[in-house]
């Protein structure tokens, strides 16, 4: 068998763990900006339900 595999260099190594690093951290902010969307939208609807059984319970009682 013929060996011609390249030797990995620590810069390699290096330039592989930041490239990792970056898309981690992008990975992070997506699900965070994410989540707090969530957050919203949830809020939103608890507020419209809130708003639509006080409209509804003031309107039987008249």
């Amino acid at each position: 068998m013929n060996e011609t595999a390249t030797a990995i260099t620590v810069d390699d190594l290096r330039r592989k763990a930041v490239h990792i690093k970056d898309m981690t951290e992008a990975e992070v902010r997506l699900v965070a900006e994410e989540r707090a969307t969530q957050a919203v939208i949830i809020g939103v609807v608890a507020l419209l339900a809130v708003v639509s059984l006080a409209y509804y319970i003031g309107a039987r009682r008249r």
